[in-house]
């Protein structure tokens, strides 16, 4: 990489700024903003979303709702693998776009979307109506690594993990708001999809309105070289170390998906240590991904920038992984309240040290003219890991709440192992270093 593309680029102007009107906020705290609320109007859907399509796909075979059937548990899964599923196929795609015309546009397309699925999904009563809205929604969520690309766009690779770690955050304040927020609005609206659905939609609509209005273009001018995504991936793989990475990062997340597409019926079930029944999993639900998200923003906004320069990301992405597969282990064992959250605790920490610490590695690896594509092939790794993970979790689920941990922590061994393969080598001459298998 050159020395000038080590510096920050000259942004181009929003909407407003083009008008004469001048627009004062940081590109940084722009993006963070964007993926806050995105984040906010997501996470606002958690607690109702795996128990609602459990009653709905009981419904479906006329059974009750504590049913453990497995063809109960495969079509939630294939509810929540079909926004993955959609993330999967339009991530590259939009990372490459991305590339080509502007991470703006891009952003603007994908938060249009959002609002379209949010919509959808007020008016969830059928399977059918869910399906749409997780299509729609997966879609707009495709747009995380345009985040993750804007982010490398208007930051120095010294900067990286801070700014992803300033992301990371706003993922956590999402997740402090959202699943309160939530279980807030079911009470409020009779726990029918209504109510929720539509203010979620107006919060995609006011982060539409926010990109369109605020945010300025992070690409350079310059025109970048077309590509698809094959021709990404084999850059990518061609990469010194890179390929490892990546594989840690799909291992990574397909663990992690049996949690996230399980827990709300780990809470409620009366098999597990919990049984809450439906109503108070989802409140209870609410506020512990709240904690998680405290935790997690907290992390990732304030450890991060600290602990970064001193021990760096390699070191931090091989103390924290370990302490995430025995946490992850340990969740359907331990009861509420004390035990479970000082396991949460440990759980959040380490996963707001991992995440930043895991792409920024990744994003000092890749070259830089296909930042945008290197980064729609995290996210479609990622989704691929949750269109896998939610099939399997879920069949898992309805023989033993305690499976898709086991598993989960089992396949986060993977790159707990390979974490002492990589090292991040001394930035060189005009390159900034590329991280190296050894």
């Amino acid at each position: 990489m050159s020395s000038e593309s080590n510096s920050q680029p000259k942004l181009r102007p929003a909407l407003l700024e083009s008008m004469g009107l001048k627009v004062a906020l940081p590109p940084i705290l722009g993006i963070f903003l964007t993926v806050f609320l995105d984040m906010l109007s997501f996470g606002m859907f958690i607690p109702d979303l795996q128990l609602r399509v459990k009653l709905l796909a009981a419904e479906h075979y006329g059974l009750g709702i504590d049913t453990h059937d497995a063809r109960v548990g495969a079509l939630v899964g294939m509810s929540l693998a079909a926004f993955s599923l959609a993330q999967l196929v339009t991530a590259p795609f939009l990372g490459r776009l991305s590339d080509r015309i502007g991470r703006r546009r891009v952003l603007l397309i994908t938060c249009l979307l959002s609002v379209a699925s949010y919509v959808a999904y007020a008016h969830s009563t059928s399977l059918t109506m869910v399906f749409v809205s997780r299509v729609l929604g997966g879609i707009g969520a495709a747009n995380l690594g345009v985040a993750f690309a804007y982010i490398a766009d208007v930051t120095k690779p010294e900067d990286r993990a801070k700014g992803l770690g300033l992301v990371g955050a706003a993922f956590g304040l999402g997740f402090i708001l959202g699943p309160f927020s939530g279980t807030q609005l079911l009470k409020f609206g009779h726990n029918e999809p209504l109510l929720l659905g539509y203010v979620a939609a107006g919060l995609s609509l006011v982060n539409l309105l926010y990109v369109w209005l605020l945010l300025p273009e992070s690409l350079k001018e310059s025109n970048v070289e077309k590509g698809h995504f094959l021709s990404d991936f084999k850059t990518a793989v061609a990469s010194p170390g890179l390929g490892l990475l990546l594989a840690m990062f799909f291992a990574l997340n397909l663990g992690f998906t049996n949690l996230e597409t399980t827990y709300f019926q780990l809470l409620a079930d009366s098999r597990s240590v919990f049984h809450l029944g439906e109503t108070m999993a989802k409140e209870y639900g609410g506020y512990i991904l709240a904690m998680i998200g405290v935790i997690s923003a907290f992390t990732q906004g304030f450890l991060v920038r600290r602990l970064m320069p001193v021990y760096g990301e390699v070191n931090l992405i091989r103390f924290c992984l370990p302490i995430l597969a025995v946490t992850l282990l340990s969740i359907p064992f331990t009861p509420l309240w004390i035990p479970a959250l000082i396991g949460l605790l440990f759980f959040g920490m380490s996963n707001g040290l991992v995440q930043p610490s895991l792409s920024s590695v990744i994003s000092r690896s890749a070259p830089a003219a296909i930042q945008g594509g290197i980064f729609g092939i995290t996210q479609a790794l990622g989704a691929l890991a949750r269109c896998v993970g939610p099939l399997i979790g879920n069949s898992l689920f309805s023989l033993q709440p305690s499976y898709p941990y086991i598993l989960g922590a089992s396949l986060i061994l993977i790159p707990v192992l390979a974490a002492w393969r990589i090292r991040m080598p001394e930035p060189t001459g005009s390159a900034e270093g590329a991280v190296t298998a050894h």
